[in-house]
């Protein structure tokens, strides 16, 4: 057999969870080869706000803050695992393996982190509040208000390696490349591993190799290490696999699924297919992008302003707007018999928002004032604006999106104008009480520190009355996913897994192209990156230590 390449570790994939396990390996003393499908390294990480949740890690014990494991590890699983968290039953409620997998990333998490900072690979910071928290050091965690969420400060963490500067998520990738460059680690960009290459007893050895047509071969002389991403950009997967109607992702474009396929003929266990996690865009950017939104302007991370709200096709309220985006984003998931009111939503807001001058980074879909993007909706009444939003999802008709459309139901219910009209004087008299007695929007202090700027003369920051005249605007919302999370599923030391729990010899995975560790959840800010970091780097680590393959 001819190899065109050979290292003792091979990693498929240059992401977040593919440089952490390349960081690993090489501390290990180990050669490493990377091979990524796209033309640059970095994946969809480099692209990403580039947090990185990590509970109790020591920045967080530097300034005083305890994060008691028993109660992060209820989190995460009450998170990850809702219809099964039991506080009171053996593991929590949960099959062994997923617990075993939150216990590995509680107890691994920092000390990962630490020595990929004592390496010089990455420079972490504690990601600082951006002027509303009750805290100084931090803004509170996404879910700062359930009771397990006893710590909800200093967990989410950021990369400021000196001398770099850019998108933060550049700088997290970077920061790694930079390191593994020093060492004169080689990345292959325009390298798509099609399959692997097994000895007879199924033991993996290598990889097959697309590279601008031409097939080649890499040998793995240890294992092979998969943290190639998701299969958001998949449709037909989308489509039948995920659970919710998505138009669009953000994860780049070389996400097709490839070790899904791959692991599944080598008989490999699958797991967590229907989750992802989620996030609310503007329909018609993603129609204008094939469904590769990257655009943050495009993109609802946070519903900006107190007097927004989001409808549904009756002009009735049908989600607390500030909540988390990829709680908020399931809401679109809402099935009624045949009818799914909630398929698109419409984000909706006055001029006094509009004009808001404050710089804010979770601003979104509303322009600072004096842009209008073409996704955004003006009229000078609310009939108006039903009426333009009504054409705009006309326009839309017939466009096949990630895994939806706006089919012919998605439409304006004739009550929307009256019913909308009755929702805004609800939500109004809501804002003046400081109470949201449908969907306790500003009740915890996640909700009022992301609020941004304010009027709300309250206790509650994130509502003031909606203006009684025009002009109004509107953004078209759908589902979207930052990237799907499923795939082979894998043990705490990285390991693939057969349906028996055996391991596939010399097979590894890390990072979005496996079965989440998280399950359903999404901790908080970062909670992609954190355990794509941290089980990157054993995956690395576990596979370097591998014994040599006799071929």
């Amino acid at each position: 057999m001819t190899w065109h390449y050979d290292a003792d570790v091979v990693i498929v994939g240059a992401g977040g969870a593919a440089l952490a396990a390349a960081v690993a390996a090489v501390h290990e003393g180990r050669s490493v080869l990377l091979l990524e499908a796209g033309s640059q390294p970095g994946g969809t990480a480099s692209i990403s706000g580039g947090a990185f949740w990590i509970p109790n890690n020591s920045l967080m014990r530097a300034q005083g803050l305890t994060d008691p494991r028993d109660d992060a590890l209820k989190l995460m699983a009450r998170l990850s695992y809702p219809s099964l968290y039991d506080p009171a039953a053996t593991w929590l409620g949960l099959p062994k393996r997923e617990y075993d997998l939150l216990t590995a990333f509680y107890d691994n998490g920092s000390d990962v982190i630490d020595e990929l900072t004592q390496l010089g690979a990455l420079y972490p910071y504690i990601y600082p509040g951006f002027g509303f928290s009750p805290s100084p050091i931090s803004d509170p965690d996404y879910h700062a208000g359930l009771p397990e969420n006893v710590s909800p400060y200093g967990r989410v963490l950021g990369n400021a390696p000196p001398g770099l500067v850019g998108w933060p998520g550049f700088l997290l990738t970077q920061s790694m490349i930079d390191w593994l460059d020093a060492r004169n680690v080689p990345i292959r960009t325009g390298h798509r591993v099609v399959d692997v290459l097994q000895k007879q007893n199924g033991e993996v050895v290598g990889v097959d190799i697309d590279h601008n047509g031409a097939r080649k071969r890499a040998k793995a002389r240890r294992a092979v290490v998969f943290a190639t991403g998701g299969f958001a950009h998949a449709r037909g997967k989308m489509l039948g696999l995920q659970r919710g109607p998505l138009f669009g992702t953000g994860s780049v474009p070389t996400g097709k699924g490839d070790f899904l396929d791959i692991a599944s003929k080598l008989g490999a266990a699958i797991g967590n297919l229907s989750n992802g996690f989620y996030f609310q865009l503007s329909v018609e950017e993603a129609a204008a992008q094939d469904g590769h939104v990257t655009n943050l302007g495009a993109i609802a991370f946070s519903v900006y302003g107190d007097s927004t709200i989001l409808v549904n096709k009756y002009g009735r309220r049908c989600v607390n707007e500030k909540l988390p985006y990829h709680v908020r984003a399931q809401s679109h998931f809402l099935t009624l018999g045949t009818d799914e009111p909630n398929l698109v939503q419409f984000m909706i807001w006055d001029e006094a928002v509009a004009q808001e001058p404050t710089p804010w980074p979770w601003r979104g879909v509303v322009p600072a004032p004096g842009s209008l993007p073409p996704f955004v909706i003006k009229a000078n009444t609310r009939a108006e604006l039903a009426a333009a939003i009504e054409a705009r999802l006309d326009a839309l008709r017939g466009q096949r999106f990630a895994a939806s459309a706006v089919v012919p139901t998605a439409t304006l219910d004739p009550s929307f104008v009256t019913n909308l009209e009755d929702t805004i004087t609800r939500f109004n008299a809501f804002a003046q009480a400081g109470v949201d007695l449908d969907f306790q929007r500003g009740a915890t202090s996640f909700e009022n520190a992301w609020q941004g700027p304010s009027r709300s003369v309250t206790g509650n920051r994130t509502m003031h009355p909606i203006s009684t005249t025009g002009p109004y605007y509107a953004v078209i919302l759908g589902a979207g996913t930052l990237d799907t999370c499923g795939g082979p599923i894998t043990g705490t030391n990285g390991r693939v897994l057969r349906p028996d729990g055996s391991a596939i010899p010399g097979l590894f995975g890390a990072g979005n192209c496996i079965a989440s560790p998280a399950g359903r959840g999404y901790w908080g800010a970062g909670g992609t990156l954190g355990p794509a970091l941290v089980f990157g780097f054993l995956a690395g680590r576990n596979a370097a230590r591998e014994p040599i393959h006799p071929l």
